[in-house]
């Protein structure tokens, strides 16, 4: 079935900061908390990257726990074994809790919030972020019990050894030489493509959804996607063209709130 066309308007973008919602797939609250992360897509593993995706990866980790090591005094209490990148699930562990923090913190002050609801938001979920955090150098021992790091006072990572632990680092292989897990026989689910009218109208009450033109627009964007009304079906399609979802974002950007 041929998707209706947007209709036509100015294409140029602007930068506006929406609030987010804390709904989920199907439009249902996830609790009472403001300033929810919208987040599309999902993460990719180490064993689907390429050699020089997983290099560059790897070597943004590294960064990244070496900062954390300095930033939250980790060499404090044992916190964080040197010999981390030998255990898998430590380098799991690790990899989303940067990923999480890069989706929450910013140092661009342009497009960061410093007050009100949606800073408030955020610093919520930057609670549970440090909370995660506290969690998991807790309870290091469940990957590392004998491989605790030197006890000392929170010094630097650079005078903790006579040899360079961050080479070290950079060298290691971070699949640990884990092969991927075997393909499921059965086919992967897929995504759901179109959203039956009360679905539809549901979403929109709660506010998981937004008309491009307000609430009885033909286009509709929730959780990341467009939607297209299909007058014969009486349902929606989800638009999976990559250009016209990005000339209904540009129309979106312009259009002001309802």
């Amino acid at each position: 079935m041929t998707q209706a066309q947007p209709p036509q308007r100015p294409t140029t973008p602007s930068v506006r900061r929406g609030r987010t919602s804390s709904k989920d797939e199907s439009g249902g609250s996830q609790g009472s908390g403001s300033g929810v992360l919208a987040i599309k897509g999902r993460l990719v593993e180490w064993h689907a990257m390429t050699d020089d995706q997983r290099t560059a990866a790897w070597a943004g980790l590294v960064e990244w726990v070496a900062w954390l090591h300095d930033r939250y005094e980790l060499s404090i209490q044992s916190r964080l074994p040197e010999c981390w990148p030998l255990h898998p699930g430590i380098i799991e562990e690790l990899w989303t809790l940067k990923m999480w923090r890069e989706a929450l913190y910013t140092t661009d002050t342009e497009s960061g919030v410093l007050t009100g609801h949606e800073a408030g938001g955020l610093a919520q979920h930057a609670r549970y972020w440090h909370t995660d955090l506290r969690n998991l150098m807790g309870q290091m021992t469940f990957y590392a019990e004998r491989c605790a790091a030197e006890h000392g006072g929170g010094r630097r990572l650079a005078d903790r050894s006579k040899t360079d632990l961050k080479a070290g680092w950079l060298t290691a292989d971070p699949t640990c030489g884990i092969a991927a897990p075997a393909a499921s026989a059965e086919a992967a689910p897929t995504r759901v493509r179109r959203l039956d009218a009360a679905d539809m109208h549901r979403r929109l009450g709660l506010g998981s959804a937004r008309g491009l033109d307000g609430p009885d627009s033909d286009h509709v964007h929730s959780f990341g996607d467009w939607w297209a009304r299909d007058p014969e079906a009486g349902d929606w399609v989800k638009i999976t063209d990559p250009e016209m979802h990005r000339r209904l974002d540009n129309l979106a950007a312009t259009e002001p709130e309802h």
